[in-house]
This record gives structure tokens, sequence and C-alpha cells, in this order.
């Protein structure tokens, strides 16, 4: 197993979809995927306040976060954990922050999704059953990748 460098672990996060968030429900792991960002040296996601993953994050905001991909052939695997609080994001200039590194990491048209997204979080900013941005500050992250026989 080797340690990934800073620019592996970047590229890892800029370019893979998805994710696993992490979450402790008192002595019960809680996963569940999700998409996201990274940006601003923390991983961004939209959520609704409601369910399971709502109620665990209420009693308990510390959160994990992990990423991984496989090579062509898979004969390896990289991976990244980010560790940090989920805290909830209300500033707009944030939230369109996320939305644009949102749009370059998916290849989508600026024009058509910026504003559409923008106003869709305007307008529900104070409605509590409305998506929420939120985002894992990196109090700890670390990649590592792995050969395996698994592959060709």
């Amino acid at each position: 197993m080797q340690e990934l460098g800073k620019e592996e672990i970047i590229r890892i996060l800029e370019t893979v979809p998805d994710g696993m968030l992490g979450l402790c429900d008192n002595s019960k792991p809680y996963c569940i995927p999700f998409g996201f960002v990274w940006t601003n040296d923390s991983i961004y996601l939209s959520l609704f306040q409601a369910g399971r993953k709502w109620d665990i994050i209420q009693n308990n905001p510390l959160a994990c976060f992990t990423v991984y991909c496989w090579n062509a052939d898979h004969t390896r695997w990289s991976s990244v954990i980010i560790e940090g609080e989920l805290t909830a994001v209300d500033d707009l200039s944030e939230i369109e922050l996320m939305i644009r590194a949102n749009i370059a990491k998916m290849g989508l048209d600026p024009e058509a999704y910026l504003s559409k997204r923008m106003e869709y979080y305007r307008a529900n900013q104070n409605n509590p059953k409305g998506l929420k941005s939120f985002k894992i500050r990196a109090a700890s992250i670390q990649g590592r990748s792995m050969a395996t026989h698994i592959g060709k």
C-alpha cells in the first residue's frame, strides 16, 4: 500500500463523481452514497434535512467522506478519506462557489445551470423541507493506493 501525494488526492477528488458519507448513530455506523464536489478544502454536499441521516447529524455532526476509484484494468485501487464536521452552508456566495465547482466537474453548461440552481437555493433558504448545502471542512485527509490481483 502506498500513500498518495496531495496532487493525486486532489485529482481523485476533482474527478470521481460520487463518494460515501459516513456517520455514526451512537455506536452504529451509517454510510450513504452521495454526489459531491471538492473546493475550498472542503467536501460539499446537498441534502434534505429529513430522514435517518438528518437525525444522526443533529446528534453527531462528525463525519467522514470516502472517495475511491480503480485504474482502467482493475489492477490498482485508490481511495481518499476526509474527516471533519458537517456544517450548513447558508452564504449564497459560498453556495455559488459549490455550484460552479459542480458545473466544472460534471461538464455542465454554466449559462443553463448556474442561474437555475442559484434561484432554487435562494427560494429554499428558509424552507426546512428544501434542499440545503453542507460541507465537511477537511480536519484530516489521507489517500492510499494499492495493487490488487483481481484485475486482468
